[in-house]
């Protein structure tokens, strides 16, 4: 049965030549954007150093300001021994707005699909699978673009609460992804979400929660790290890396640490909320993703009480680089984290949040007891290791389809 863990885990060690996988993802990190998303970057290279032919479609929105510059329409990529063709055709976007009745999406979705239908027409290379990053527009370009080319596709699914189908509604999607021939999930509560909305069958869905490159997150030097930001003294560093949002949980982390001494902050992301510029902030803003080890390594805890997520990337860093972690209850962290990796809290209980870094302020062993259990949970997220699971389960999907 394509996606269940005995066929994976049996197949895990063999590796696919000269298979052809066509990566659709507007999300794919390009220009100011490299720093974003680097997951999917990351993700598309592990899939081509298992043996495919990986070639990335990216549409660039001719209306979008975030793409400007234009750049480059097609280059490549090292990935580890490997090559990946980055290709990024045009199109106009109507954006997602209601207008006469309709929202402008589907017109969005429609000028999206034709252009990656052009760029293969233009290339002339047909892949033996299609596969898109996120439900919209990326999924159902792929499902219909795999159904027009004859070949099975696949929908990667990391949304947490399904915010690409707002547009489109629910009854639209179940109608757009219906013929995708199996749904990458990022975690257990996803795939009971494709199951409930979208009334998926449980057999087309295969559940593989993100990885990381653990040759890159590892321990490191702390005395060194915290030189290069400039911490001196001998405080209590709390790290934050994601977006600087209210899901994430960045307001109630400023909250809870702000009648705390003896700790500094580092904060590596940016968004919305206003950071101050004052005590006991020690960094905030973006940094390459190559770099956030560094900030890792110069942490006594990591804190993210996120209030939903599809599959945590920059918990799972963590981990890897052996740093305690405190971050939310919500089941939607259950596939990466239990009470031996983590203190887990509601994440919107401050109390709760400052209990929690205040309990491992106090007890050096349990940090020592943690960081251990990290490092050694952190393995089965080896983003290697998944790829070659994920392309197993692929392989068994195009199997199915040719019968």
């Amino acid at each position: 049965m394509p996606g269940s863990t005995c066929d994976r885990d049996r197949n895990v060690s063999r590796e696919l030549t000269n298979v052809k996988l066509a990566v659709i993802a507007d999300n794919y990190p390009l220009g100011e954007r490299r720093v974003e998303n680097a997951f999917v970057r990351q993700f598309v290279h592990a899939m081509s150093r298992t043996g495919m032919e990986c070639t990335v479609f990216v549409p660039v929105s001719l209306v979008a300001p975030r793409n400007w510059p234009l750049g480059p329409r097609e280059f490549r990529e090292q990935a580890g021994g490997t090559v990946v063709r980055v290709l990024r055709p045009r199109y106009v976007s109507f954006s997602s707005r209601q207008l006469l009745g309709i929202n402008t999406a589907r017109l969005t979705l429609r000028t999206f699909t034709d252009c990656v239908r052009r760029e293969l027409q233009r290339i002339d290379w047909l892949p033996d699978l299609v596969y898109g990053h996120f439900l919209y527009d990326a999924g159902c370009a792929a499902v219909q673009l795999g159904s027009r080319i004859g070949r099975p596709s696949v929908v990667s699914v990391g949304e947490g609460e399904f915010w690409s189908v707002r547009p489109h509604g629910f009854g639209k999607a179940k109608q757009d992804l219906g013929r995708a021939s199996g749904l990458l999930a990022v975690s257990s509560v996803i795939k009971e979400g494709l199951i409930q909305n979208l009334e998926v069958e449980a057999e087309r869905i295969g559940v593989f929660p993100n990885g990381v490159d653990l040759t890159l997150f590892k321990p490191g030097n702390r005395e060194e790290a915290r030189r290069v930001f400039g911490i001196t003294g001998s405080p209590f560093v709390i790290a934050f890396v994601g977006h600087f949002h209210e899901l994430k949980g960045l307001k109630c982390l400023l909250e809870a640490v702000r009648e705390l001494s003896g700790i500094a902050l580092l904060l590596v992301g940016h968004g919305p909320i206003r950071v101050p510029d004052s005590s006991p902030i020690v960094f905030k803003g973006t940094l390459p993703h190559a770099e956030i080890p560094l900030a890792l390594a110069a942490a006594d805890a990591f804190v993210l009480p996120t209030r939903v997520e599809g599959s945590c990337n920059s918990v799972i860093e963590a981990m890897a680089c052996g740093i305690p972690v405190v971050t939310s209850n919500g089941r939607y962290m259950d596939d990466i984290v239990d009470d031996d990796v983590a203190v887990r809290v509601d994440p919107m209980d401050v109390r709760a949040i400052r209990a929690a870094i205040v309990a491992l302020m106090n007890d050096p062993a349990r940090r020592t007891a943690i960081s251990e259990a990290c490092l050694k949970r952190a393995k089965q997220f080896d983003i290697n290791l998944r790829a070659k699971r994920v392309t197993a389960w692929m392989e068994e999907l195009a199997r199915s389809h040719r019968r």
